[in-house]
C-alpha cells in the first residue's frame, strides 16, 4: 500500500474562523492579491510567515482576538500555479492596486486552486516561505483540507 504524500500549509486565523474553510474572508475584504468579492482564502508556507503577516496588520495588540492556528492538508497531484519574485515589477510591495490585478485575474481564470506567491513582509529570492492564496472557485480546492487547529498566542514580545 502505497503512501500518500501532502503539503501542508498553515492559517493564523481568528479562533471563531478557524474552522470555516469556504474563502469567505475575500468576499467581504480586499487583500493584497484580490479585491473585495472574490473567495480565497491566504495561508503561507509555514507557521512563521503567518505569524509575520499578521504582526504587520495589528494596530493595538489590547485588540487582538484569540488565535488559532488553521493546518490544511494539500494532496499530492494538486494543479499549483506561482508567482515568482522575479515575475514581479519593481516596487511591487508598495502597489497593491497592481498585485490585486494579478490575484483577480489567476482567481477569475482558475487554471488551478493554489497559487504561491512572495510575501511582501519578506520579499527574499529563493525564500521557501511564500504566501499561499487558494481559489475556492477552483473545483480540487475542495481536495484541501483541514489536518490540525490548535490555539495559537503571540509572544508579548513580539508585539513591545
Amino acid at each position: 500500500m502505497g503512501r500518500r504524500s501532502l503539503m501542508l500549509i498553515w492559517r493564523l486565523s481568528i479562533a471563531r474562523y478557524a474552522e470555516i474553510f469556504d474563502g469567505g474572508y475575500g468576499l467581504l475584504n480586499e487583500g493584497r492579491w484580490n479585491s473585495r468579492g472574490m473567495r480565497i482564502t491566504y495561508a503561507a508556507t509555514s507557521p512563521a510567515l503567518c505569524v509575520l503577516e499578521k504582526l504587520v496588520h495589528i494596530e493595538d495588540p489590547a485588540l487582538l482576538p484569540p488565535l488559532r492556528m488553521v493546518t490544511y492538508s494539500v494532496p499530492d497531484g494538486l494543479e499549483i500555479d506561482e508567482n515568482k519574485l522575479s515575475d514581479l515589477e519593481d516596487g511591487w510591495p508598495l502597489d497593491s492596486a497592481m498585485t490585486r490585478r494579478l490575484g483577480d485575474g489567476w482567481l477569475k481564470r482558475a487554471t488551478a486552486p493554489i497559487m504561491k506567491v512572495p510575501s511582501a513582509v519578506l520579499p527574499v529570492t529563493g525564500s521557501p516561505d511564500l504566501n499561499i492564496l487558494i481559489n475556492h472557485t477552483h473545483p480540487d480546492a475542495a481536495r484541501i483540507s483541514i489536518h490540525a487547529i490548535t490555539d495559537f498566542l503571540l509572544d508579548a514580545r513580539l508585539l513591545d
